[in-house]
């Protein structure tokens, strides 16, 4: 919880706005269920393999708890960390951690202490019903391919 306070805060004073707030008591609505993370990791799955890349894939909670994580054959053992990383991150900060990566890179090197967090493109926060419901980091290729494999998966409702 401490790192998701922490990111988040950091996020904020860098002026990058989350996509929107978690509520204190989520509806069905806006709350994220193994059937919906299922079904984000199946098409993230497919944009991996029409890229012909092996990557690893976590959908996290609101709260950054592991829902689903797959790796494909011939991903690293590491890359399922990272993703994990990716999408805790992304769910903690309301925005996609290539940002993030972007103000660490501009100059902005203090978002580096915060514990566990990743500050590098492939993750991507997952929004329902105007709220923040979890977040999916896909590691495997560059940062800029993961995340568009995680941004794919989410299609438009993303």
């Amino acid at each position: 919880m401490m790192r998701i306070l922490l990111v988040a805060g950091a996020a904020a004073g860098l002026g990058i706005v989350p996509a929107a707030a978690a509520p204190a008591e989520p509806s069905d609505q806006a709350m994220l269920r193994l059937a919906d993370a299922q079904s984000i990791a199946t098409r993230a799955l497919q944009a991996a393999t029409e890229k012909q890349m092996n990557v690893a894939i976590v959908i996290v909670n609101r709260e950054g708890r592991v829902i689903l994580a797959q790796r494909m054959d011939d991903a690293s053992f590491m890359n399922m960390a990272l993703a994990e990383a990716k999408a805790a991150t992304a769910a903690a900060a309301g925005v996609q951690t290539s940002l993030l990566e972007d103000a660490v890179n501009q100059g902005k090197p203090s978002l580096l202490s915060v514990p566990g967090s990743a500050m590098i493109g492939g993750g991507v926060p997952i929004v329902r019903a105007d709220r923040i419901v979890g977040g999916i980091g896909v590691s495997g290729g560059s940062p800029k391919d993961d995340e568009s494999i995680a941004t794919e998966s989410l299609g438009p409702q993303g």
